[in-house]
């Protein structure tokens, strides 16, 4: 997707009015017509080719030694493996090894990339990886930027991680860094200022405070590098803008590692996507498709009254394909009725595409809780029609 720098107050009217930004080079809509499928916790059936449970347990950071379950966040393909992040885990990425001939999933393993206390990150959303010119790939890691249950603006969810990987088998890597990221989250809130966005809030039973719809500013669950630009894309689960997902990119990322100084960070363009009401929890470049792949689903949101059962059984999980241009508008081709999905990417060359969930079948009540379950899906785009 190539962006266009627009002015801030432009900007801002664009997502007060919802009108489309067009890019630079957007041509006349497509109509497109896809069959819509339901993919379910357990039904291997087409265009699901595998599903797994790959719930593991590993210690939570350093120093908090009990072992946690695995909770997806994110997902990435690199040297024929899958990457995975936990927002349990404050300081490991996972690997997993997948047969995409026998369509078998291997064990998770977790590896320490933060090694003190310090550079935490905490309740991390957020993958992405692109290959190096010194070979291996780089992997980038963002905390939600988000506020915690009880309301506290917590250092360690404003961390973004870069690292190299050498390779996954073994696993080596080398030369990780951590910034502050705030500089995106105060960018990003004068936005919602300026065109009365209101910050997400959810319900928190054990808050002490007299609302206990706790105000949490709002969650980035989302990132992936643009393909032309290489500016990274960044998709917000919360808040919406009128029953919309904001988007925003980021410029200057690698600059801004390698002098250490957030400051350097730009936002150069804001929009919104119509998904349904839906937010987004992850978002990936697909170079198969041409497109982008976004993973979408509802939020509990606030308890409004005493007699709400909370939280709302609506997970409406689903899946969409989106050209990156922005006056069309993104595609449903899956939905997912009992799975909270949170992640996917593209298997490498393959016509296979990964979706991670976590605390897949709470919604069903069942009393063994797989935390985190991975679906394989054929998917090699979407039927259109000029």
């Amino acid at each position: 997707m190539r962006t266009k720098k627009y002015p801030f107050l432009l900007m801002c009217l664009l997502i007060v009015t919802g009108l489309p930004v067009l890019s630079a080079w957007a041509r006349k809509d497509l109509q497109r017509t896809t069959k819509v499928v339901d993919i379910r916790f357990g039904m291997i059936e087409p265009p699901v080719v595998a599903q797994s449970d790959i719930t593991v347990r590993a210690p939570a950071s350093n120093q908090q030694l009990e072992a946690v379950p695995l909770e997806c966040s994110a997902l990435a393909w690199a040297d024929e493996q899958l990457l995975i992040l936990s927002d349990r885990h404050d300081h490991i990425v996972f690997t997993c090894p997948l047969d995409l001939k026998k369509m078998t999933v291997g064990t998770p393993r977790p590896h320490v990339i933060i090694k003190n206390e310090q550079q935490l990150l905490r309740d991390a959303e957020c993958m992405t990886v692109r290959r190096s010119p010194a070979g291996g790939y780089i992997v980038y890691a963002l905390c939600s930027l988000s506020n915690d249950q009880s309301e506290l603006p917590l250092p360690k969810r404003r961390h973004m991680l870069r690292f190299h990987l050498i390779k996954t088998d073994p696993f080596m890597f080398r030369n990780p860094l951590v910034i502050n990221a705030s500089t995106i989250r105060d960018t990003v809130d004068s936005y919602f200022n300026m065109t009365g966005t209101e910050p997400y809030r959810a319900f928190y039973s054990d808050f002490t405070g007299t609302n206990q719809n706790t105000y949490r500013w709002g969650n980035i669950e989302g990132i992936t590098f643009t393909p032309e630009d290489s500016a990274l894309l960044c998709a917000m689960r919360n808040p919406l803008h009128n029953e919309k997902a904001i988007l925003f990119v980021v410029e200057n990322l690698d600059e801004t590692f390698l002098a250490l100084n957030p400051k350097n960070l730009r936002i150069t363009d804001i929009f919104t996507l119509d998904l349904g009401s839906r937010g987004i929890s992850d978002i990936s470049w697909d170079p198969l498709t041409k497109g982008y792949i976004i993973t979408a689903a509802k939020s509990s949101g606030p308890k409004l009254s005493q007699d709400q059962p909370y939280p709302p059984n609506t997970l409406d999980g689903a899946l969409f394909w989106w050209s990156g241009r922005k006056n069309e508008k993104p595609v449903l081709f899956a939905k997912f009725p009992d799975l909270k999905i949170e992640a996917v990417c593209r298997l490498g060359p393959n016509p296979y595409i990964a979706v991670g969930s976590d605390e897949a079948d709470v919604s069903e009540g069942r009393p063994i809780q797989k935390q985190s379950i991975l679906t394989i899906m054929y998917f090699t785009g979407i039927d259109m029609k000029l």
